[in-house]
This record gives structure tokens, C-alpha cells and sequence, in this order.
């Protein structure tokens, strides 16, 4: 498995680092990253705080994307310190990460803590999709006479979750198909322009 981050997340944190506001407030926005992973609801009140400053939520998110790409990486503290030094962090900021980092996976790790540990590992597992199958199927009879030659399509999607397989079976007739179609046309298209930057 790769062990390094992201470059796009790489490189808008080495874009963060040296700033002024950055090394005030990056351990009071890792703080924050690190109860929103593990509580049952969002908790911005820090974020909200310094919502005067520009660039705040961004730093914000790429803190979060950092975090979460760190731990389904499985790094540990040595390669996430040089991760983060070699964008630009000062060792202080990067002291105060990984101690809070290696606090988290501690306390995620304690048995008595096993629903928060749930509740975080729902928010970071992601269903992947492998693949997607589909047949067309044609209504030849039917008590309804407007449905006589429908086209229905048959779609399955296959996703990887934790390591397991699944499928996911509907049944979608071609307008239905075009509208979902155009919405991930839209999606993709609001994907590109942020390309991350713009995150909020």
C-alpha cells in the first residue's frame, strides 16, 4: 500500500504551512478534527470562532482529509511527522499533531470506548465501487397497456466495503437513467472547478 498522502492534499497544506494564521491556530483546528471524528454530531465551534480569517474552512477540511487519509493508511507517528515536516510545518505544529493523533487512536482503541470507535469508523468507511453491471429488459405484456414495450434496465452495482464484497440491484427505466446521469454530470462538474481549493 502506498504510504504517502495525496499530493493534492500535500500540496494545499504545503501552500497553509508557513502562514501566520496556520501556526496560531493549526493545533486548535486539529483539536477540532479529532471531536468531530469521534462525536455523534458536528461540532464547528472553533471553526466558527476564526470564521473572520480567510482560508479557515479550508484549512479545516484539508486537516480533516489529512487526518483521515492517515489513519485508513494505517501510518504511524514517524511517517506522519515527516509527512507534515516535509510540507513545511514547524516541529512545534507537528509535535502537537501527532500527540494529539496518537492520543485519538488510543482512545478509539480502548474497548470501553467501542461506539465511539463505531461512530468514527462509519464516518471514514467508505463503499467503494468496483463495478457496474447492467442488462436491458423489455415489458412484452401487461395489464397496463401504456407499459407494453417499456425499456426497464436492470443495473448492479458491486462495492468493496472493509474488505467484503457487495451488490446492489434496482431497476431503472431510461428516463430515470438520464436524469441520474445528469445529476453525476453536474456532480463531476462541481468536482473540477473546486478541485479542492474551494472546499468548504
Amino acid at each position: 500500500m502506498n504510504r504517502y498522502i495525496a499530493d493534492d492534499i500535500k500540496n494545499k497544506l504545503q501552500a497553509f504551512a508557513q502562514k501566520e494564521f496556520t501556526i496560531q491556530n493549526f493545533d486548535k483546528l486539529s483539536k477540532c478534527v479529532f471531536m468531530n471524528l469521534a462525536g455523534d454530531e458536528n461540532n464547528l465551534k472553533a471553526v466558527d470562532q476564526l470564521s473572520g480569517n480567510e482560508g479557515v474552512q479550508e484549512l479545516f477540511n484539508l486537516i480533516l482529509l489529512f487526518t483521515i487519509e492517515s489513519m485508513k493508511k494505517g501510518l504511524v507517528q514517524s511517517e506522519i511527522a515527516s509527512q507534515l515536516i516535509d510540507v513545511g510545518f514547524p516541529q512545534q505544529i507537528v509535535d502537537q499533531y501527532v500527540n494529539k493523533y496518537t492520543q485519538f487512536q488510543n482512545f478509539i482503541q480502548d474497548p470501553e470506548n467501542s461506539i465511539i470507535a463505531a461512530n468514527y469508523e462509519s464516518k471514514i468507511s467508505f463503499k467503494q465501487l468496483v463495478d457496474l453491471d447492467w442488462q436491458q429488459e423489455i415489458i412484452v405484456s401487461s395489464k397496463y397497456a401504456n407499459k407494453v414495450y417499456q425499456e426497464i434496465y436492470k443495473l448492479q452495482l458491486h462495492l468493496k466495503s472493509n474488505g467484503k464484497d457487495e451488490t446492489v440491484a434496482f431497476k431503472a427505466t431510461l428516463p430515470q437513467l438520464i436524469e441520474i446521469n445528469n445529476k453525476l454530470g453536474v456532480i463531476v462538474k462541481n468536482v473540477e472547478s473546486y478541485d479542492l481549493k474551494n472546499l468548504k
